[in-house]
């Protein structure tokens, strides 16, 4: 693996990252790597998939706007059930660029499998604008993969 060369800025941002901060839970997780690696990374697994950090905030968008259709029901499309669960108030986007998102978690089931997905209306913007996915052990981990995996099942 090989690391690059993190800026003063990204050092200022990956300290706003931790726990407590700006979220509860941080944005990092158990992640130890700088910010600067992590963003190279997860760009580095994004492109191998054939896909831009932009679709992946499209496809989670879309499901964010489906489960908006009945905030806190299950609202239910081709192949998954949708809930968003929203709270009072907003979170700043820690990379500093004056965006607020909603405080609304996602949760995605794929009725086939069971399997479930969970994101925060947060996690859309930091992946189109900024292509972070959040840290390794981060509760709200976006993985590249587990999006085109799962979250591919039917079309737009």
């Amino acid at each position: 693996m090989t690391y690059m060369k993190q800026s003063p800025e990204l050092r200022v941002i990956q300290e706003n990252m931790l726990t407590g901060s700006l979220a509860a839970f941080g944005f990092l997780g158990s992640d130890t790597r700088s910010l600067a690696d992590i963003l190279r990374d997860d760009d580095e697994r994004v492109t191998s998939l054939a896909l831009t950090h932009e679709a992946i905030a499209e496809r989670l968008q879309f499901f964010y706007d489906k489960g908006q259709q009945s905030l806190g029901q299950t609202v239910a499309t081709d192949h998954f059930d949708v809930v968003v669960e929203e709270h009072k108030g907003g979170i700043p986007c820690p990379f500093r660029d004056n965006f607020t998102a909603p405080k609304a978690v996602i949760t995605v089931t794929e009725r086939n499998s069971g399997q479930t997905m969970t994101w925060s209306a947060l996690n859309i913007h930091m992946i189109r604008a900024h292509g972070f996915y959040e840290g390794v052990g981060a509760k709200f981990r976006v993985e590249p993969e587990t999006v085109a995996e799962l979250l591919w099942k039917e079309n737009l």
